[in-house]
């Protein structure tokens, strides 16, 4: 457990989550974090889900209780990963991603990356913003998620698969838990 806590202190300081996790649940291969900060004007609930980690990039999405949310916004998903001091990411800055589903549907984006104060390499990806409800569609139902490096010159190249089994309960959790509605409407 211990170790797993440890882990997921981790997965946050990847992706610049700053605030400790208050309520936490694991569905499937998919992850829940709840956590209230305290703001100028109160406090704020931010809820993410999460899968990956442990030395291998993360998907994430998250959203606060103080969001638009669905109908009008939804959380985009990000694949976010960094690499040892010296080292690049299999994704560098402005290189082009693919989502892949089950190789049946496929979102793309464009990769944001750099170096931080610390000499860590990262970069981060999310679907265009007009695809993220789609993508969460194909997230309900598919089985695992593959992101692929795109390359002008070569074949794609994956680098990383994600699995898929909990993530519409882990979906719905997070959802409510900010207080949005769960529905995805096709």
């Amino acid at each position: 457990m211990i170790l797993r806590a440890m882990a997921f202190a981790a997965i946050l300081a990847l992706t610049g989550f700053q605030a400790g996790a208050d309520e936490y649940w694991e569905y499937g291969d998919w992850r829940v974090n709840i956590s209230d900060q305290r703001t100028d004007g109160g406090y704020r609930r931010y809820c993410r889900a999460s899968t990956g980690g442990d030395g291998m990039p993360v998907i994430w999405l998250e959203i606060s209780d103080g969001d638009a949310g669905p109908p009008h916004d939804y959380p985009a998903p990000t694949y976010a990963t960094s690499a040892p001091r010296g080292y690049r990411t299999q994704i560098g800055n402005a290189q082009g991603v693919a989502f892949v589903f089950d190789q049946q549907g496929v979102f793309f984006g464009v990769a944001d990356g750099g170096i931080d104060s610390e000499g860590i390499a990262w970069a981060n990806a999310s679907p265009r913003w007009q695809d993220v409800r789609n993508m969460l569609l194909w997230m309900r139902v598919a089985d695992h998620m593959e992101v692929r490096g795109l390359d002008a010159f070569h074949a794609s190249t994956q680098v990383y698969v994600a699995s898929m089994r909990g993530f519409t309960a882990s979906y719905g959790k997070m959802m409510d838990s900010c207080g949005h509605s769960i529905e995805i409407p096709r």
